[in-house]
């Protein structure tokens, strides 16, 4: 924090963290901030205070390092099945694994070609069921909680114009 506040990127009046030491409007650790933090505007200053082109910049930079991947869904809800394998979003499997046990997508889309995902069900067996991919786990690594991490990328396909939630 004080070789941030030294760099002059963020005025000392501004510069007010969470309990946690995060700041700014995407909430940035000053380890994040000094390893990933990018200048959105291109005025020479890297503010994710003050300046919301710097803050969703050097957000799009974080999820970048942390293998999103561009065009690749995050992952989507399936009808649930007679299924006992393994559900976790680090038991990735081949689509071709999915397709074998006959899951398909609670929307009606066709599942991808290609992409390893895992089964979540954040709800327990009776909610929905969702298979999760690599831009799932880069959300995730922002915030590590299967319910932040879904929460953002339900938001991110509703503003897209999904449905949501069918299950």
């Amino acid at each position: 924090a004080i070789r941030i506040e030294a760099s002059g990127h963020i005025s000392h009046d501004k510069f007010v963290g969470s309990w946690a030491g995060a700041f700014g409007q995407t909430q940035f650790m000053p380890s994040t901030y000094l390893r990933l933090a990018i200048d959105g505007n291109n005025d020479g200053i890297k503010n994710i205070i003050e300046e919301p082109m710097d803050a969703l910049a050097s957000t799009a930079n974080f999820l970048k390092k942390s293998g999103w991947i561009q065009g690749q869904e995050w992952g989507f809800e399936i009808i649930p099945q007679n299924f006992n394998g393994p559900s976790s979003r680090k038991h990735k499997k081949p689509i071709s694994y999915w397709k074998s046990h006959n899951f398909k997508r609670a929307d009606g889309k066709e599942l991808p070609q290609y992409g390893n995902y895992g089964l979540i069900k954040p709800a327990g067996e009776n909610g929905p069921w969702f298979l999760v991919g690599k831009n799932f786990d880069a959300v995730y690594s922002y915030n590590p909680a299967i319910s932040y991490a879904l929460a953002v990328n339900l938001i991110g396909d509703r503003i897209k114009g999904s449905k949501g939630v069918y299950g």
